[in-house]
C-alpha cells in the first residue's frame, strides 16, 4: 500500500501540460471544462498557487488556488488519480494549501462525491453562497 510520502509535491508548473491536466481531471473525476487547451493553460497561469503531485514522471494529483493572500483563498481544484486515492495524497495537498494560505479563509465548491472527505478534514458546509457564470 502506498502512502502520501511516496509522492513528490511541486509548487511549480513545470511538466504540467493541458493534456496531462485534462487527463487527470477526467480520471479523478473532476467536472471541469477540458476541451480548450489554451483556456486550461491560462487558468493555471493566472492562479496564485498550483501544487502538483508526482509519482516519478506521472502526474497523480494537483491543487489549484486563487487567493488575495490576506482574507480569502479559493481552492478551485483538487484532483487525485483514482488508483492513489485513499493514500493520504489529497490530505497532503490540502495541508500544503492550508500552510501556504495561512491566515486566510479557505473556501471551495464541492460535489456530492467528496463531501465526506472535506468534512473529515475539518471543513464546514456553508449555505450563504451564490454562483453565476459570467
Amino acid at each position: 500500500m502506498q502512502d502520501s510520502a511516496d509522492f513528490e509535491i511541486r509548487d511549480t508548473q513545470e511538466g504540467l501540460t493541458p493534456g496531462r491536466i485534462a487527463t487527470l481531471y477526467r480520471r479523478a473525476p473532476l467536472l471541469r471544462q477540458t476541451d480548450d487547451a489554451d483556456r486550461l493553460r491560462e487558468s493555471f497561469e493566472r492562479s496564485q498557487l498550483v501544487l502538483s503531485a508526482w509519482q516519478g514522471d506521472r502526474l497523480v494529483g494537483l491543487a489549484r488556488v486563487l487567493t488575495d493572500g490576506y482574507q480569502v483563498s479559493y481552492l478551485c481544484d483538487l484532483a487525485v488519480e483514482p488508483d492513489v486515492q485513499g493514500t493520504g495524497l489529497g490530505k497532503k495537498l490540502i495541508d500544503t494549501v492550508l500552510e501556504r494560505c495561512k491566515g486566510t479563509e479557505l473556501v471551495l465548491r464541492d460535489s456530492n462525491l467528496s463531501t465526506g472527505f472535506y468534512a473529515h478534514l475539518g471543513f464546514k458546509p456553508i449555505e450563504n453562497g451564490w454562483v453565476r457564470r459570467a
